[in-house]
């Protein structure tokens, strides 16, 4: 792989280029370590301080507007299976304290990748062969929170390694469906494990191997005082609040690669990956058919195996880049539903219900070849081309050619303008799909409105132009802009009462946006300011028509309408201040509220949240370094609706933490 280049700091770094002449932010491990939960922070609240990112329920995200599974993970370079978990997403599910370096890729991206190109989250792991060490976290607080931690790395001879393993236990599982500080059934036990093994072959070649492990057994929030909707033979009284439904998750993960250089300068990887994935829900039988009409015990699971490689060569002034990529993704879904029949012509409810068994099985198959070019025409200017060919089979099919430009030009040693074009092919989360729900349902209370059950991929056609201007070594300003027409966009929603996100498309429409950065970064203080504004405008629903009302879908046909992925307007900053032992830390969000009700035409409350951190180092000899840090979420105690009840795809309200406390001890030895 080309070297990226970019601008690193000791805090979240502010703008820079990555290798392909698209924007790139960065987060160092010890960027992660400021914030103010430190290395208690979730990935994806790491993630929401950087431009174009913005926050939803779950601890899901949003990067420039596109749905939660439609950007690409990597780990050390090797793209991470595409089917991952999406409520929560894999960043939740993963042991922060692993990462060196997180760079977020966004814009026109190189030929190199595809699939779900709204970004790159890519994550360099610790090395044990670079930093030796070990330490032990204890963070505790409100909400019943407590997590210990620890993490370990050493090496021995050309052999490295890196461990750390989590256990958690909280009553914040699920955002919680009720404005209240303390959420109603949504307790949470989950444990973690990561683990990077590295050994050298020789001083050029190298094997490695990434191992992760997450299991979270979780309660799904309540919400008091709902009013019973359908008659159960035999039930007595069943408050709501009293409803005993559960959301269990299992993710497993393993990449091994091999990689190296020959003498006549070319560069090589070849990695396979497996992964395993699992979601289960538990319903409240009784519970859930009086107040939804369905209790549907679901278990979702999909088996991934595969395969990537890349090779790369210098040829003068170009750099040349050719690769593939092949992956097998085994989805099984077993649903069976508890509901009441409706008869066809009076459209009575019984109150019996009847047992329907509704399964799916399907191997996708994705493949894809590139071939790329970075020239460097000149000191100031550079050039990346590429075309790559895509096709997946399985649920849907598709084949598609998309090309990538991207021209980055030095107006002056501190001024450097870039523009891009790319057309990408998206392809919809495995996860879900259920082909044959509709027909199932028909005379139930869990019927809808006929439609296409399997989601097609998506075709996108995106231009990118951004500049980033170098004030002094310690202050960068970056703006960029960004357009996309869309066809047959990817989308997925909670529809129904089973929390499994199913994917659909809408017709066509059109993303727009811009984000500006600032950062600075002295040797005590360093802060950041972002701001993005933008829009998702979609016309029409082709596929999964079947989750609308009537009268919506008739709507959204005949009208464009904003997606509700991203405020129009957000904003994130931070400060950190480091005096001898003492840290200070400040960070923020605002998001101008995203969208609700009908056809997401209401428009919700802005969300705004500050977090404090404070730390403390103390040097106990013979024994090591213990930091204690105090952490403050949402110092001003503010009602943030992230969600409500109503809107496409949701199931029920959702909202952001309250003010919270914590503390958290780490001994380093």
């Amino acid at each position: 792989m080309l070297d990226p280049i970019t601008v690193l700091a000791e805090r979240i770094s502010g703008p820079g280029l990555a290798s392909g002449a698209n924007s790139q932010y960065t987060a160092t491990a010890q960027a992660i370590a400021d914030l103010p939960a430190g290395t208690n922070t979730a990935l994806t609240d790491v993630l929401a301080q950087m431009p174009g990112v913005a926050v939803d329920q779950n601890q899901q995200i949003h990067i420039r507007n596109t749905e939660g599974p439609q950007f690409q993970y990597q780990i050390n370079g090797l793209l991470v299976p595409l089917d991952i978990n999406t409520n929560p997403p894999l960043l939740s599910m993963i042991n922060p304290r692993f990462i060196k370096q997180l760079d977020l890729q966004v814009g026109v991206l190189p030929a190199r990748y595809s699939y779900a190109t709204g970004g790159v989250v890519d994550m360099q792991t610790k090395d044990g062969c670079e930093a030796q060490g070990r330490d032990a976290t204890l963070f505790v607080g409100q909400r019943d929170t407590v997590q210990p931690t620890a993490e370990m790395s050493g090496c021995s001879g050309s052999t490295g390694y890196y461990v750390s393993a989590l256990y958690g236990q909280s009553s914040t599982a699920f955002s919680s469906a009720t404005p209240g500080p303390t959420p109603i059934h949504d307790s949470t036990q989950s444990g973690q494990a990561f683990g990077f093994f590295s050994y050298a072959l020789d001083s050029t070649t190298q094997l490695s191997l990434v191992l992760s492990a997450a299991s979270s057994n979780n309660q799904l929030p309540n919400v008091p005082g709902l009013a019973p909707q359908y008659a159960l033979a035999g039930a007595g009284s069943l408050p709501s609040a009293k409803i005993d439904s559960s959301l269990n998750f299992r993710d497993a993960l393993a990449m091994f690669a091999l990689s190296g250089k020959s003498a006549y300068g070319w560069s090589y990887t070849l990695a396979y990956s497996a992964h395993t994935i699992s979601e289960n829900f538990r319903p409240d039988d009784a519970a859930e058919l009086i107040y939804q009409g369905v209790a549907s015990t679901a278990s979702h699971t999909d088996v991934d195996n595969t395969v990537e490689g890349d090779l790369a060569f210098q040829n003068g002034a170009h750099g040349v880049g050719t690769g593939f990529y092949l992956g097998e993704y085994r989805v099984t879904a077993d649903d069976t539903s508890l509901l009441f029949p409706v008869d066809p012509i009076t459209q009575l409810t019984g109150e019996t219900p009847l047992s329907i068994s509704n399964n799916a099985h399907a191997i996708n198959v994705v493949s894809g070849l590139y071939v790329n070019d970075l020239w460097t025409i000149n000191d100031r200017l550079r050039a990346n081309f590429g075309l790559r060919r895509d096709a997946l089979t399985g649920f849907t099919s598709n084949h598609q050619i998309d090309p990538t430009m991207n021209v980055a030009f030095g107006v002056t040693s501190n001024t450097t303008v870039h523009a891009g074009f790319a057309r990408y092919m998206q392809v919809p989360s495995f996860q879900g799909i259920s082909p044959t729900a509709a027909a199932a349902f028909a005379n139930t209370t869990a019927a809808g409105p006929g439609g296409i059950a399997t989601p097609l991929t998506e075709d996108d056609y995106e231009w990118d132009v951004g500049a980033i201007h170098h004030f002094s070594k310690r202050l960068t300003l970056s703006v960029d802009n960004y357009y996309e027409r869309t066809r047959h966009y990817l989308d997925t929603g909670q529809f129904g009462v089973v929390p499994i996100f199913a994917p659909f498309n809408y017709g066509h429409g059109y993303i727009w946006g811009s984000e500006m950065a600032l950062n600075y970064r002295g040797s005590a203080l360093s802060a950041y300011v972002n701001l993005t504004v933008g829009t998702n405008m979609q016309k029409g629903v082709s596929t999964g028509q079947f989750n609308f009302p009537a009268d919506e879908l008739s709507y959204i046909d005949n009208h464009y309408i904003v997606l509700d992925h991203q405020p129009h307007f957000g904003s994130s900053a931070g400060l950190v201040y480091d005096h001898r032992v003492y840290s200070v830390s400040v960070d923020a969000i605002y998001g101008s509220g995203l969208r609700a009700g009908f056809a997401d035409e209401e428009k919700l409350p802005p969300v705004i949240q500050f977090n404090l951190g404070a730390q403390r180092k103390f040097t106990i000899p013979g024994v090591g370094e213990l930091v204690n840090r105090v952490t403050v979420l949402n110092v001003f105690d503010r009602v943030n609706l992230i969600r409500p009840a109503e809107g496409i795809g949701i199931f029920q309200s959702a909202y952001g933490p309250r003010l919270t406390f914590y503390d958290s001890l780490t001994l380093r030895f």
